[in-house]
């Protein structure tokens, strides 16, 4: 089995973690690199610190994850990730979405799904007149979303879940959408001691992946009364601290009558916190569905803290950082 890179999206408030000594303890427990949140109310500037990750190792791969393309808009995006490109030439793995959460904390709309198309359409064109060699992907949850960016981006970082299953599926979704796409998935896994310890680094995650499943329930195979009680969960969570280990009260969580069936639903299709032999065998189920990377989700409890434990429960999938084939254009 060839090995795929496996990185850590770092979600720190700004002040809380330095990411450069982060990456350096990701590289040492043998990962590949780290993502850098976007949300300016919340982190550091994810295309600065970017470079300085990048500018300290040699072998780390780095990038935004996920850079909110409707504020910084396509243009400057793609001069900024190609000179960064340049600059660190194969390391530079950036991610860009529609920024939802970065948007509602500036109160803006998101943009409708052909207006980001066409976003994502001009964001490819300018990067390949640069000819940088860096991985681009575009962030996506639903089926809409995941074919518009494999066929105007040609990369796609899934975010469905940790199931082997529902990420094959939306991998050829993607591919039914553009058959030379790159795919690599997003994915919430903690080392965990006991099943308590599991539960608190699962909660503050269920509202926001709740509201994946509420928006799209055909995709994930939910009826329409669960779609009702997932939307009442997703209310629960606060996208002014969106990504971080803050963006539920798990004591909210607990006083909501009703909610505990939907927030076990979405537990199971999202979050996997155990052993690291739990954590192994996941791996190997992931790296069979053909994804080309990994991005852990580094807000969760038992990431960040826990890395040599999870970079030994990734050991059976973790590879160099060529990206020979993932790169663009």
């Amino acid at each position: 089995m060839t090995g795929i890179p496996v990185l850590v999206n770092l979600a720190r408030p700004r002040g809380e973690v330095d990411a450069v000594e982060v990456a350096r303890a990701v590289r040492r427990a043998s990962l590949s690199g780290v993502g850098l949140a976007d949300s300016p109310r919340l982190y550091a500037d994810p295309l600065i610190e970017t470079t300085r990750v990048l500018a300290a190792d040699p072998d780390v791969l780095a990038g935004p994850c996920v850079l909110s393309l409707p504020l910084i808009g396509p243009i400057r995006a793609a001069s900024t990730l190609g000179t960064l490109a340049d600059s660190f030439p194969g390391r530079l793995t950036a991610v860009v979405g529609r920024g939802e959460s970065s948007l509602a904390n500036e109160g803006i709309r998101p943009p409708g799904l052909d207006a980001y198309a066409g976003m994502l359409g001009a964001l490819r064109q300018h990067v390949s007149a640069r000819s940088p060699s860096m991985t681009l992907l575009g962030a996506a949850s639903g089926p809409r979303t995941t074919e518009v960016t494999a066929r105007e981006l040609g990369g796609v970082l899934l975010d469905v879940g940790v199931d082997g299953a529902g990420i094959a599926e939306a991998i050829a979704r993607a591919r039914s959408a553009n058959p030379r796409v790159v795919v690599w998935a997003f994915v919430r896994m903690a080392i965990a001691d006991d099943a308590a310890e599991a539960d608190a680094a699962a909660a503050p995650l269920l509202g926001s992946c709740a509201a994946r499943m509420a928006a799209a329930p055909d995709w994930f195979g939910v009826d329409a009364d669960t779609a009702e009680s997932l939307a009442a969960l997703a209310k629960l969570h606060d996208y002014r601290r969106h990504g971080t280990a803050r963006a539920l009260d798990p004591a909210e969580l607990s006083g909501s009558a009703g909610l505990g069936p939907a927030a076990q639903l979405v537990r199971e299709r999202f979050v996997l916190a155990g052993s690291e032999a739990v954590l192994e065998e996941r791996f190997r189920a992931l790296a069979a569905t053909g994804v080309a990377g990994l991005v852990l989700a580094g807000a969760l409890p038992g990431v960040v803290t826990r890395l040599p434990e999870l970079g030994r429960a990734a050991r059976v999938i973790v590879g160099s950082r060529d990206t020979s084939g993932v790169t663009h254009p």
